[in-house]
């Protein structure tokens, strides 16, 4: 006890520390979340602990990206990469570089964001880390998706679905499957569009991911309505909007309760018209 100090039993660890912050933010309690790991920063670099340092630099930059607070998020996320860079921990450098990836790609830099997500896709290959690959890999199918390169965007959300289908992970391969329907979407070829949104329909009903079935389901009923299929949009858009109310998101609700009332007032036709109110209600913005 001799060279014990009285307080260290009473102050938390920067790893338990980081990870009631952890707790907070999936919680969305971004405001104690980043009290706790400002806390675990301060605790960590007090004991010289860099590991942990880089850790909750690595949680701080992804709660203020989540925030859209990207000047801080690229603050943090330089941290832990230097830290990470310093000792050798590979796969916390991987990580800061995808979050500064992130961070560029909201800010539509996109050359930045190819780069730094280039750079951790090549650690996280490195190091065998085959959801962290498939995360990045999707990452820059969604940097060439934005710069209309197609068949390059679809290659990567390829290469991300072979790897989320080996290792199991249903929500991966869900997203990735839905990034392709939007791909397909985009360049108005349905039949595929819709492939691809039912079988990430698939993935999200196993694992009774509610947000991602009110995406696809609205999605689904945007490719029906422009091709001017309103009777099979309608109840896609209606069962998205009791999704959406399930989940407590009251801006997307209203937004298919709004694309509901055009469908519904609408019949069939072979190609999708303009109507009053088209301009002024925007298709709900898909989570990714």
């Amino acid at each position: 006890m001799d060279g014990m100090k009285a307080s260290d039993s009473r102050t938390p660890s920067a790893e338990l520390l980081c990870q009631m912050a952890l707790v907070h933010r999936s919680q969305g309690n971004f405001k104690a979340s980043i009290s706790l790991f400002q806390q675990a920063l301060s605790v960590a670099t007090s004991a010289g602990d860099e590991k942990m340092k880089a850790e909750a630099a690595n949680g701080l930059g992804t709660i203020f990206l989540f925030m859209s607070n990207y000047a801080e998020a690229e603050q943090y996320y330089t941290q832990a990469q230097d830290v990470s860079t310093r000792i050798g921990d590979g796969l916390s450098q991987a990580r800061a570089l995808r979050g500064m990836g992130s961070t560029y790609h909201h800010q539509n830099k996109l050359t930045q964001a190819e780069e730094s997500y280039t750079r951790a896709r090549n650690i996280f290959s490195r190091l065998g880390h085959l959801d962290g690959q498939a995360s990045v890999s999707r990452a820059l199918g969604n940097i060439f998706s934005d710069r209309s390169q197609y068949y390059k965007a679809e290659e990567l959300y390829n290469q991300a679905n072979n790897i989320y289908a080996r290792i199991g992970n249903d929500l991966g391969h869900g997203d990735t499957l839905m990034r392709l329907g939007e791909l397909f979407e985009t360049q108005s070829q349905y039949p595929k569009a819709e492939e691809f949104f039912n079988r990430a329909l698939e993935k999200y009903t196993r694992i009774g991911h509610n947000m991602g079935r009110a995406n696809i389901k609205s999605a689904l009923g945007h490719v029906y309505r422009v091709q001017g299929l309103n009777t099979r949009a309608a109840p896609l858009l209606a069962e998205a909007r009791d999704l959406y109310a399930l989940i407590g998101d009251s801006a997307t609700e209203k937004n298919c309760s709004d694309w509901l009332a055009v469908v519904s007032a609408e019949e069939d036709s072979s190609t999708a018209s303009p109507c009053p109110g088209d301009d002024d209600v925007s298709s709900p913005a898909h989570q990714h």
